[in-house]
């Protein structure tokens, strides 16, 4: 009797142990990687002024792409892109509404600001995505590498490639200032949108993961503006 009770005791335990188990990570489609939902730390208080101040943000989870774009990838949705030759794995140099019909022919969207800088930074408010040493073999300084080609090929917290060099990534939010920024600005509103992860001629300060850049949606202004997408969980 003592040892029934004890058995009933330990399988009501292991039970309650079994059901207490943290939910496993969803799979993400091939090509995507998990950010999973939560708060993280956004912005610098020593970068350029829209970068202040740096604050608390939160995302939902969501799947990213573990690499940019392509210009092979582009070419499928639009067969009159063209790219130099022996390019079909560089990012597809493209405008924000380029990328954004892309994203959407392919069921994705286009990442928030905040998701693009969660998924490279993580939450331990690092200053680049592999982290706070900068390392010149992390980033791609000219246009002779394709993606994910860079020596060291680091990754972000959440394993996206290439967050640092390379192209520009667009992302959907209109380059607007953070709550409590007081640093006046006439670019402020809806004409622009924002762009993260430093190119092929910037220096490190560039490839830091809160620095912000900003163009209008219907011009690259021939700089290197690539993107990668997102999609929704659920």
């Amino acid at each position: 009797m003592i040892l029934q009770v004890c058995f009933s005791l330990y399988a009501a335990l292991a039970a309650d142990a079994g059901a207490a188990a943290p939910p496993q990570d969803p799979t993400p489609p091939q090509g995507m990687v998990f950010v999973p939902a939560g708060e993280f730390i956004m912005g610098s208080n020593v970068g350029d002024a829209d970068e202040s101040p740096q604050h608390v943000a939160s995302t939902g989870a969501f799947f990213m792409d573990a690499f940019e774009v392509s210009n092979a990838d582009f070419k499928t949705f639009d067969p009159n892109f063209s790219y130099p030759e022996a390019q079909d794995n560089f990012p597809a140099i493209v405008t924000w509404d380029q990328a954004k019909a892309y994203a959407k022919h392919v069921g994705k969207r286009l990442p928030t600001e905040t998701e693009w800088e969660k998924a490279s930074r993580g939450v331990d408010g690092r200053i680049f995505p592999w982290g706070d040493t900068y390392d010149p073999s992390y980033v791609q300084y000219d246009e002779s590498q394709g993606i994910g080609e860079t020596i060291a090929k680091p990754q972000s917290p959440y394993g996206c490639f290439d967050m640092a060099g390379g192209a520009m990534e667009w992302t959907s939010s209109w380059y607007q200032p953070y709550a409590g920024n007081t640093v006046a600005c006439d670019s402020y509103g809806e004409k622009f949108r924002v762009l993260r992860g430093g190119t092929t001629f910037n220096d490190q300060f560039h490839m830091r993961c809160s620095h912000r850049f900003y163009l209008p949606p219907n011009t690259t202004s021939n700089y290197r503006t690539g993107f990668r997408c997102v999609k929704d969980i659920g």
